[in-house]
């Protein structure tokens, strides 16, 4: 019991950790696009994926797989594997960075994708040694590691932004801000080497076994934080040509890509609470498999999936429904309102296929990830495809949304044989709730809103009545259990109220 607590906990650590670095990753586009404009967060946005994939390798993915071994040598064969890897495709992407610019549609993005390959140098020693801490339950020094390279990276971009003004272009600051998480990660190697010192030892080479589990585990431990990363890879590559295809000239469809991309600032502030708080509960669903416990598990499925529902939902109808002032307020107009609108159901999905995937991965079921991803992507490119010659980046957005819906639906069949959820009547007392909530969240857009004062007010007032009405629900209407409070925080002073 007490080892379960002590996972418990620094989980709780590094989630908190995870809220913090996810809010200044999600703030710091909107500055960005302000003086920059929309062809400069497209600029940014079209290689972003590249520095992200590579930190969420390095900071979740390898680390979890790492923390889960029991040969002492496996983290210091791993490395030098994964330095050899890491110069191989830093070298080939390098050289075919030329090509691979052309091939998203825009040649000039070359310098700023050659630099965001900077990241692979630091990426296996900061990867194999938080796998290291990561198994001996030193989350702090994770934590400020991670809380290291997130203001380095995001200092760099605010001082990119002021560059600009100064006369660089969109892809000279573009290329700084890509700079900054190469400085980030470097940042924190240095604390990790030098100010923790922190070292990797042991010879030998991974066998066959260890590589092929290593591979597999590494792909799926990586698939519940790549989900909007890999959806947004398509983007790269298909929303600037298509856009060009349908005959809108380069410069406006630079401009339109970037409006599109507003999006990902947005799904991503929707996603903080959601994916971090939701997720603090799986070491105790793996506890209670791990002790055949299946009822509890049973119990602590059902609540990580009602939290995850109640967090996403609303989220993602609050702001389709103040889109309009919150596009004003943050980006100065409300152009493509409509596409984002579309783009907000995305946290939905992605927070179920978040949960679900950690649900199944407690289960062992990787399969049926794969199979998800696979066709989510497939739904994802040919709809881009299609929708976008046709209807802009509101295609893009319909795709996008489509596409996340598949690969949620086909790990929810897989869900419903592993666990027993019994949800329906909760279900039902939800959507009420999230109909109720649009119908007086559109009466406040009524309020004319044409600067961004007025936006801030509308958007003040709209959030405080969704909260109030989220909140009234949940506590009239009994919608989660005490236990289940008490996974959140300022949970006993919601149960004190349902008291009342």
């Amino acid at each position: 019991m007490k080892n379960n607590e002590r996972v418990f906990n620094t989980v709780i650590v590094l989630t908190i950790t995870m809220l913090l670095v996810k809010t200044l990753s999600a703030i710091y586009r909107v500055p960005y696009q302000n003086v920059l404009g929309d062809a400069g967060l497209y600029a940014y946005q079209q290689v972003y994926p590249v520095v992200a994939i590579v930190s969420v390798l390095s900071l979740n993915a390898v680390p979890s797989v790492i923390s889960q071994q029991q040969d002492k040598y496996f983290p210091g064969k791993l490395l030098r594997l994964l330095r050899v890897i890491s110069i191989v495709v830093f070298v080939i992407l390098f050289t075919c960075s030329d090509v691979i610019t052309s091939l998203m549609g825009d040649k000039q993005l070359s310098g700023m994708f050659r630099t965001s390959l900077l990241v692979l140098l630091p990426f296996s020693f900061i990867a194999v040694v938080r796998g290291r801490l990561q198994a001996e339950n030193d989350m702090r020094t994770i934590a400020m590691s991670q809380v290291i390279d997130q203001v380095l990276r995001v200092s760099t971009i605010l001082v990119a932004v002021l560059l600009f003004t100064k006369g660089f272009s969109i892809y000279d600051s573009g290329m700084l801000s890509i700079c900054g998480s190469f400085l980030g990660l470097s940042g924190a190697w240095l604390y990790l080497k030098f100010g923790r010192k922190l070292s990797v030892t042991g010879s030998g080479r991974l066998t066959n076994e260890e590589f092929r589990r290593f591979f597999i585990l590494t792909l799926f431990y990586s698939l519940s934080y790549l989900i909007m990363i890999l959806w947004q890879l398509v983007d790269s590559f298909t929303v600037l040509n298509g856009l060009k295809q349908s005959g809108i000239a380069l410069d406006d469809a630079r401009a339109l890509k970037g409006i599109y991309d507003r999006g990902a600032s947005l799904i991503q502030l929707g996603l903080i609470v959601t994916t971090s708080f939701s997720l603090v509960l799986i070491p105790l669903l793996a506890a209670s498999r791990n002790n055949k416990a299946y009822d509890a598990m049973n119990d602590y499925a059902r609540s990580a999936l009602k939290i995850t529902i109640i967090f996403s939902s609303a989220a993602a109808i609050g702001l389709m429904n103040l889109i309009r002032p919150f596009n004003l307020l943050l980006f100065e107009d409300t152009r493509e309102t409509g596409t984002l609108s579309v783009y907000m159901l995305a946290i939905i999905f992605v927070s179920l296929i978040i949960m679900y995937t950690a649900m199944l991965q407690v289960t062992e079921d990787y399969k049926v990830q794969g199979i998800g991803v696979l066709a989510g992507l497939l739904v994802k490119v040919g709809l881009n495809v299609i929708l976008i010659a046709r209807f802009g980046v509101f295609g893009a957005a319909v795709a996008t949304v489509a596409g996340l819906t598949v690969y949620a639906l086909i790990l929810h069949s897989c869900i419903r044989q592993r666990y027993q959820l019994g949800m329906q009547s909760f279900m039902v007392k939800w959507c009420i709730v999230l109909a109720a909530m649009s119908i007086m969240l559109q009466l406040v857009c009524l309020i004319p809103s044409g600067t961004r004062l007025s936006a801030l007010v509308v958007s003040l007032i709209g959030v405080a009545l969704g909260v109030m009405i989220v909140a009234i629900a949940l506590i009239r209407w009994r919608l989660l259990t005490k236990q289940e409070w008490s996974y959140l925080p300022l949970g006993d002073k919601m149960m004190d109220l349902m008291k009342e």
